[in-house]
């Protein structure tokens, strides 16, 4: 498979990299030069390196990023992560040539803990790269890869979360994160201080679900939203009392200091409902940490002591405050 120009298909470069990307079918966004130095980390190759030497190393995204600066001559800032996270690697843990925590899938998609690898069907073509038997080698891939994600796709859902929401429908999150605390706020907070709610919104650690009311948002509240922007992890509407409960699960991220009070005061401003925030915590020595952030007339919430609930001074105990 030695090209005209004489170039060594066999050697480890960022075009040959590039080259061997398009062979797998990948568009252009997925063989261009940040994909190709993605390949080469993930393969853990450095200049002059074989294609047949491609291991798999387990990788997060700043250590393909520092792989690529340092081996590669083509260093990245910090705010391309998403970039590589996004634009790159997704496509390829959808289409079967990488891999996600192939040993933990109970990591929140915006955790540092988050590694790469190619998958064993992947490093198996790549390997034959540049070889009369990589045409059979990518045609196999293209057979088995398939197959691969449909048995990781299955063991994923074998463990999916299932939550009950108040109005008896079921509600399946990712097994990752602070999920087992979302179904805790729903199925044990709900029936205890906020009774005939409806769920408006619930989200999803991994980021591929979620439950999102827009249409009684805007028709009955009045609101709308960046896609893209923050919201709390679930958002539960108590029409009987006016109540809007914004709602965060507390495990990586943190609860609600001042500053997210704010900016949720003024993102969920609506006449139709006053805020009731409340931070949930699976237990108080998880609590313990983020006591001293936690702002005042706000609710805190403890999922192994589920009846009671800590409340932050004010004039009344559970209920939006005025300015």
């Amino acid at each position: 498979m030695t090209a005209s120009n004489d170039i060594d298909e066999t050697i480890a470069t960022i075009g040959t990299a590039r080259a061997l990307l398009k062979s797998f079918g990948f568009d252009a966004q997925r063989y261009n030069v940040r994909s190709a130095v993605t390949l080469l980390a993930l393969a853990g190759l450095k200049p002059g390196g074989r294609w047949a030497d491609s291991t798999t190393p387990r990788l997060g995204v700043q250590k393909i990023m520092d792989w690529s600066g340092e081996h590669w001559a083509k260093p990245y800032a910090t705010g391309s992560r998403e970039d590589f996270r996004k634009k790159t690697l997704r496509q390829w843990v959808d289409n079967g040539f990488a891999v996600l925590n192939p040993d933990n899938q109970n990591i929140a998609t915006n955790s540092q803990l988050n590694e790469y690898c190619l998958s064993d069907e992947a490093v198996a073509a790549v390997r034959l790269y540049g070889t009369d038997a990589f045409e059979n080698a990518l045609v196999g891939f293209l057979n088995e890869a398939s197959e691969a994600v449909k048995a990781r796709a299955e063991a994923l859902h074998a463990a999916m979360i299932s939550v009950d929401l108040p109005d008896g429908e079921a509600f399946l999150l990712s097994p990752s994160g602070q999920n087992p605390l979302l179904k805790k706020m729903v199925e044990e907070f709900v029936p205890r201080f906020a009774p005939g709610t409806k769920v408006l919104y619930l989200g999803d650690t991994r980021g591929k679900r979620a439950l999102f009311e827009e249409k009684f948002f805007e028709e009955k509240l009045g609101l709308t939203f960046d896609p893209h922007g923050r919201m709390p992890d679930l958002v539960l509407y108590d029409e009987a009392r006016g109540w809007l409960f914004l709602m965060e699960a507390v495990k990586s991220k943190g609860p609600f200091d001042d500053e997210r009070r704010r900016t949720l005061r003024e993102l969920f401003a609506t006449p139709a409902a006053g805020l009731v925030f409340v931070s949930c915590f699976e237990n108080r020595e998880a609590m313990r940490q983020w006591l001293p952030e936690l702002a005042w007339e706000t609710e805190a919430w403890v999922a192994d002591d589920p009846d009671h609930l800590i409340h932050l001074n004010g004039a009344r105990f559970l209920g939006p405050y005025e300015q």
